[in-house]
C-alpha cells in the first residue's frame, strides 16, 4: 500500500491508469475524480508526512499495490446484512460510513451480528466535513465506478490479496480504565440519562459532575482483551450523549487522567513499529485525537492517512487510531 497526499489532478492521473485506491477530502475535491476503481469518503483533515492538517483541496489516496482484485458494493441502512458479503477468500473489507447518518447508527447498533463479522479484517472509517461547516454540510462517500456521492449508505470495496500476503487490524489507544468505579447502563443507545454506579442507580450527567469527570476523555470497555472507547458528546443537565452506543448491561469505568494529552499521544504513535514497511500500513485517526492532542502541526510517527469522525475495526470506535497492516508470509 502506498499512502500519498495529493492534489485532485494528480489522484486523477492514477485513477485514469487503473489504479485501485482508497480517497479521502473534501466532498467538494472527491466531485472532480474521474471515475475509476476507488471509494471516497468526505474529510478535510489529515495526518501526512509533515504533521497534522486541514486541507479542503488536496486528497490523501492510499493506492492498493498489492490487490489482486477488488469490489465495490453501496449498502443502504436496511441491508447492512449483505456489509460482509462479497468478500475474497484472502484479503479485507475497507468501509465508509458518513456521520449522522441512519446507516451509522444501525451500524453502530447492529455491527457484531452481522454474518461472518470477525472472519477477516473489516476496517474503515466514518465520514465527516470541516467543523466550522456543523450544520451547513453534510459528510458524504463516494462510489468511484459512478462518481456518486450517498449521504446515508455505506461504501465498502472488498479487497483481494495474493496467498503470500495476510491483512491484520488493529486499534492504537492511549486510554486505559480507571477502575476506582463501575458504571453499567440499563438501557443500549446513544445517551443515556441514568446508569449504575458501583451498585447505585444514579442520573449519569449529576455523577459526572458530582465527581468533576474531564468529559475530553472517554468511557472505557474491555472486549476480549481490548480497550474499547465511547466518547463523550455532550453534557446536558439531565442526561448525556455519546459518539458511540453504550450496550446495556457492560461494565464502563472513566478513563484514567492523562496528564499531558498532546505529549502522550505522540510517543504513543512513536513507540508503535511498522509491522512491514514494504507492504505498508494504512490507518485512520479520530478528530477528537486531533482537537484534544492538538495534532495540527504535529507528526504521529509513521501513521498517516484521514482523520475521521469514528473509527470502524468490525465496530464503531471512538477516539483510537486504526491500523491495517499487510504481513508477508504464506496464507493456508
Amino acid at each position: 500500500m502506498r499512502n500519498l497526499f495529493l492534489t485532485h489532478a494528480e489522484a486523477a492521473e492514477l485513477i485514469a491508469g487503473g489504479a485501485v485506491m482508497f480517497v479521502a477530502g473534501s466532498a467538494e475535491t472527491l466531485a472532480l475524480l474521474p471515475k475509476g476503481k476507488w471509494i471516497g469518503g468526505s474529510t478535510p483533515y489529515f495526518m501526512t508526512e509533515t504533521g497534522g492538517r486541514l486541507d479542503a483541496g488536496r486528497v490523501f489516496c492510499t493506492v492498493l499495490d498489492e490487490a489482486e482484485n477488488s469490489r465495490i458494493e453501496i449498502v443502504p441502512a436496511g441491508k447492512l446484512e449483505d456489509l460482509t458479503k462479497g468478500r475474497f477468500a484472502n484479503g479485507f473489507s475497507y468501509v465508509l460510513i458518513p456521520a449522522f447518518s441512519e446507516t451509522l447508527r444501525r451500524f453502530a447498533l447492529e455491527a457484531q451480528n452481522l454474518p461472518d463479522i470477525y472472519a477477516q479484517p473489516l476496517i474503515g472509517w466514518v465520514t465527516g466535513i470541516d467543523l466550522a461547516d456543523l450544520g451547513k454540510a453534510k459528510p458524504v462517500v463516494v462510489d468511484g465506478r459512478d462518481g456518486r456521492a450517498h449521504e446515508d449508505a455505506a461504501a465498502v470495496m472488498h479487497v483481494a490479496l495474493n496467498r503470500t500476503r495476510s491483512a491484520e487490524a488493529d486499534i492504537v489507544n492511549l486510554f486505559t480504565p480507571d477502575e476506582r468505579h463501575a458504571i453499567c447502563f440499563p438501557e443500549t443507545g446513544f445517551s443515556a440519562s441514568l446508569c449504575n454506579v458501583d451498585g447505585v442507580e444514579r442520573n449519569f450527567a449529576d455523577w459526572l459532575r458530582e465527581v468533576g469527570a474531564d468529559t475530553a476523555l472517554p468511557l472505557v470497555s474491555s472486549y476480549a482483551g481490548a480497550v474499547v472507547n465511547v466518547s463523550l458528546q455532550a453534557m446536558h443537565e439531565d442526561h448525556v450523549a455519546f459518539y458511540a452506543p453504550v450496550i446495556a448491561g457492560r461494565t464502563y469505568h472513566l478513563a484514567q487522567s492523562v496528564a499531558d494529552y498532546p505529549h502522550a499521544y505522540g510517543m504513543l504513535c512513536a513507540a508503535q513499529p511498522p509491522q512491514d514497511e514494504q507492504a505498508g500500513t494504512l490507518s485512520f485517526n479520530c478528530i477528537l485525537n486531533y482537537l484534544h492532542a492538538n495534532l495540527e502541526g504535529r507528526k504521529t510517527g509513521h501513521f498517516v492517512g484521514p482523520v475521521t469522525f469514528g473509527e470502524i475495526a468490525y465496530m464503531l470506535l471512538n477516539q483510537t487510531l486504526v491500523r491495517l497492516d499487510l504481513r508477508a508470509g504464506n496464507v493456508f
